[in-house]
């Protein structure tokens, strides 16, 4: 507990109405939307250089990762899910999974994603394929959809108090 010298000093709470609950739940919110702000932006990085030559796989796989990572992890905070600090998209997803959260898409469709942001991105992506990039800013575009209606819901209201010390019925 920080203790404050100034006199004039109220804390936030003490000015208006509100539980401890109210304002973790405030810092949640503005957590989880600037994770999502971040997806956003290498979503639009993506989205400007999926077709160009110039830019390799790796960065194209490597912002295609961030952008999911960065959509689960936002919905988990949303939530007050704590997760692992980690780039492995299938721990992400379970955690994910176990905090009640139903993924726009499958286990299989993201955790290739995962070497983007660990193996390829100090290495050249090789594959005799290639990496489909617009499958995988499709991905990303849902991901953002679907984090998106996670952290928009609305609040959960706070219990009022009982100005009369009666019980609420």
């Amino acid at each position: 507990m920080a203790i404050f010298r100034d006199p004039c000093f109220i804390p936030p709470c003490a000015r208006v109405r509100c539980s401890m609950a109210d304002t973790r739940e405030m810092r949640q919110q503005e957590l989880a939307r600037l994770l999502l702000q971040k997806a956003r932006q290498d979503l639009a990085l993506v989205m400007s250089v999926a077709d160009s030559d110039v830019v390799a796989d790796e960065i194209v796989g490597f912002h295609i990762q961030q952008a999911i990572e960065k959509t689960i992890k936002a919905a988990l905070t949303r939530l007050g899910s704590q997760y692992e600090f980690t780039h492995d998209l299938s721990i992400l997803y379970r955690q994910a999974e176990h905090s009640g959260l139903t993924l726009p898409a499958s286990i299989d469709a993201v955790e290739e994603l995962t070497v983007f942001a660990v193996q390829f991105r100090y290495l050249l992506y090789q594959e005799e394929q290639g990496f489909d990039r617009s499958a995988g800013l499709t991905l990303a575009e849902k991901f953002v959809e679907w984090a998106n209606s996670i952290i928009e819901l609305p609040a959960r209201p706070s219990p009022q108090p009982n100005d009369d010390n009666q019980p609420a019925g």
